[in-house]
């Protein structure tokens, strides 16, 4: 079902339900769901999209992220509950392998329903508190370890590492500084190299 039906049958029901949304195919459009509310997703600007394509490109040239897991870009739903129900669109996610299991089971997927060891949400000038707020509370109740903010301006780039009650902000990177995941300590990225990507 396409996003505009979605939105026509929503004025109708109200609210989406889990029975109804595992019904629709992938359509790759960019919408979220807040509580059973279809919320589409603006589009995004030539710099966050440029951005976000140095981060994939960073992450999935290296081969140890690869060997481990998986890097996947928006629009794919991570579902945070089914009652209300609950969707979220990363711009990107790292899962491993051994979360999601075979790769072709991995191939088969249309939705997550697991927490992926990393989100990656780049921020953008016109991003609310509240809306990024409202991400990082459902990030945290899926249980996702880690989330990287990547701020646009001023090109910093921030790592949340989930602790029991809520997140703990780590010191924001720039510059030549690596940007410290403790879910792939291996991987040497730099803040530079993502935003000169």
């Amino acid at each position: 079902m396409a996003l505009p039906q979605v939105l026509e049958q929503q004025q109708e029901t109200k609210r989406l339900r889990w029975e109804e949304y595992v019904q629709m195919p992938p359509a790759g459009e960019r919408a979220e769901i807040e509580d059973g509310e279809v919320i589409p997703l603006a589009g995004a600007s030539w710099r966050h999209q440029s951005v976000l394509g140095a981060l994939y490109r960073l992450l999935t040239s290296d081969p140890w992220v690869q060997q481990i897991g998986k890097v996947m870009l928006a629009p794919f739903d991570v579902v945070v509950s089914r009652e209300p129900l609950r969707v979220r669109q990363p711009d990107l996610f790292y899962v491993r392998s051994e979360t999601i299991g075979e790769l072709r089971e991995l191939e088969l997927l249309t939705r997550l329903e697991i927490a992926p060891e990393i989100v990656i949400e780049v921020v953008s000038p016109h991003d609310t508190v509240e809306q990024l707020n409202a991400k990082l509370r459902d990030y945290h109740t899926l249980g996702v370890p880690e989330v990287w903010l990547v701020d646009l301006t001023p090109n910093h780039v921030f790592v949340l590492t989930r602790e029991e009650e809520d997140w703990h902000w780590h010191q924001p990177v720039s510059g030549e500084e690596v940007i410290p995941s403790q879910q792939l300590p291996q991987v040497q990225i730099t803040a530079k190299a993502v935003f000169n990507g």
